[in-house]
């Protein structure tokens, strides 16, 4: 018995000696990763971010950082997201003037950090705690570091400054259309980027610099998001995480619908909440359906194709969709009307006080119109030349866009896209009374599928019932609060509102956000209440925290 035991102790031992080895918490000159071994991997001294080669497919691989204890290994970082390399005899090695390559199987070098500093002493790779990857000397002195380079995601107390951008990553190994950076004016901004194209959709670009409340060309050029969860940058751009506070992981992403979101990261389920949002809608987002396509609402967000349009590839709904037709100067065309419809941007000019018939005129008279959108009762047109970032709006609305089509060109009224309001039937689809999910539209960009299934928060009218009474029983005292008194005392509202017999069993943070729901329902200017859309929106993208 002794024998076996002391056999036991000894496998174990010698078990948790090649872990720690294996374990690295620096990366020295001759010693590289090599994409074979597993456990060539580089930790943050508290475990919390691991480095290392991270299979996309069983062939591919990039050299990237990622949670560890995320259920899907979330990425933070890559070196090479667009060029992956073999998952055999690929190399990642640091040299000892503090240059880093990644090196494919046949020896090419795919990515370096392009360092090479002729006075480097006792150079090493480290990971940091805070997901920062860095390349040291002696002294301390950085060489380099991960958190100047992001793909799309950053990380707690990691700057974006004038010179850094995220991109959006497309899983298909292509570059997203999405981009977060300063602007000309050092506004931290939104872009959609299309070739030769590059549009703002974030702030508001119809707004003018005070209603964004933003303060243009402080070159300082900062932002980051602390330790409790708040976003601050130097040109005012600010945001909370509704879980707001401690010890709470955290990362911003841009993803690839082109939606900024800040996730919080469940310890014990290892899953993701979104915890604050820029789009609450997300067809608001430019260009999410790529040039011809159309947002619209069913009542999940999905992309179709104008009329007279097909997708330009059906297994990604961003690259668009192209035209059936091709129409030349001695061809008969048409208008066809889509209600309730509007396209972003590329108007040829603007014409205020112009009556339906003279914008068709107009339009049908210049070979580069392709449609045109006009607002009734105001009497505005604007004819476009291309049909971009196409939205069907929900509900009344005076806005009808008209695209240009051949005269033989038949469609029928059901190809018209129209979004669907929300409305009771759609209850059907929850689930038990305290699990939802959020909508994968990230995939459904990519599916090409024509249906999407949207699962709704637990109990939709009862949502919509406590979001009226919190409005009820708590809007004159809102009204006079200021933001900071506000979250000083959600905690003892929502402790007020909950009832007892639930014995603490609800979700803090979907309570909280119900809460803010009902604060924004009390906007003095109307337009800028939420709809009954974007509050079934806002109460979806929250996932469950425990």
């Amino acid at each position: 018995m002794d024998a076996i035991f002391t056999s036991l102790l000894l496998l174990t031992l010698i078990h948790l000696l090649l872990y720690s080895s294996s374990a690295l918490e620096s990366l020295l000159p001759g010693s590289p990763l090599s994409v074979e071994r597993s456990l060539d991997l580089l930790y943050s001294p508290d475990r919390t971010f691991t480095c290392g080669f991270y299979n996309i497919s069983p062939n591919a691989s990039t050299f990237s950082i990622w949670f560890s204890n995320s259920s899907e290994k979330t990425v933070v970082w890559s070196a090479n997201p667009l060029h992956p390399v073999y998952t055999w005899e690929s190399k990642f090695e640091l040299k000892s003037d503090g240059g880093m390559l990644l090196k494919d199987y046949n020896g090419q070098v795919v990515w370096t950090n392009n360092v090479s500093s002729s006075n480097a002493e006792q150079v090493q790779a480290k990971l940091l705690n805070t997901g920062n990857l860095i390349v040291k000397s002696k002294g301390d002195t950085i060489l380099w570091e991960s958190f100047a380079f992001p793909t799309d995601t950053l990380l707690p107390t990691q700057n974006i400054t004038a010179r850094i951008k995220l991109i959006s990553t497309n899983r298909l190994l292509a570059p997203g259309r999405f981009s977060f950076h300063f602007d000309d004016q050092y506004l931290l901004s939104l872009f959609y980027d299309e070739k030769d194209l590059s549009l703002i959709y974030w702030p508001d670009p119809t707004q003018n610099i005070w209603e964004k409340h933003r303060k243009p060309f402080n070159s300082t050029a900062n932002g980051a998001v602390d330790s409790q969860g708040h976003f601050l940058g130097s040109d005012d751009a600010n945001f909370t995480a509704a879980d707001l506070g401690p010890r709470i992981m955290r990362r911003l992403t841009l993803d690839y619908d082109g939606n900024l979101r800040l996730y919080s990261l469940n310890d014990s389920s290892g899953t993701w909440s979104v915890t604050w949002m820029a789009f609450p809608q997300l067809c608001n987002v430019r260009g999410v359906c790529g040039i011809n396509g159309i947002c619209v609402y069913r009542p999940a967000p999905t992309c179709v194709c104008a009329p007279g349009y097909q997708f330009s590839d059906p297994s990604d709904w961003s690259k668009g969709c192209s035209p059936k037709f091709n129409i030349t100067r001695e061809q008969k065309v048409r208008l066809l009307r889509l209600p309730n419809t509007d396209f972003f941007g590329n108007d040829i000019r603007a014409y205020l006080h112009a009556s339906l018939h003279d914008c068709k005129k107009i339009c049908l008279n210049d070979s580069n119109c392709v449609g045109f959108a006009y607002w009734q009762g105001k009497g505005e047109c604007y004819p476009k030349t291309a049909l971009l970032s196409g939205v069907s709006l929900i509900g009344s609305s005076t806005g009808t866009m008209y695209i240009k089509l051949p005269q033989e060109l038949k469609v029928s009224d059901h190809q018209v896209p129209r979004s669907q309001p929300f409305d009771q039937k759609y209850v059907k689809y929850c689930t038990t009374v305290d699990k939802y999910f959020v909508p994968d539209f990230l995939d459904k960009l990519k599916s090409g599928q024509n249906e999407s299934k949207y699962w709704y928060f637990y109990g939709f009218l009862s949502a919509i019932f406590v979001v009226e009474v919190l409005f009820i029983i708590f809007g004159s005292l809102i009204l006079q609060r200021e933001d900071k008194q506000l979250r000083e005392i959600a905690e003892s509202w929502i402790a007020d509102f909950i009832d007892t017999r639930l014995n603490t069993r609800f979700n803090n943070l979907q309570a909280r956000v119900m809460m803010e729901l009902a604060v924004s329902c009390l906007e003095e200017d109307r337009a800028r209440r939420p709809t009954m859309e974007s509050v079934v929106e806002m109460l979806v993208s929250v996932d469950e925290a425990g």
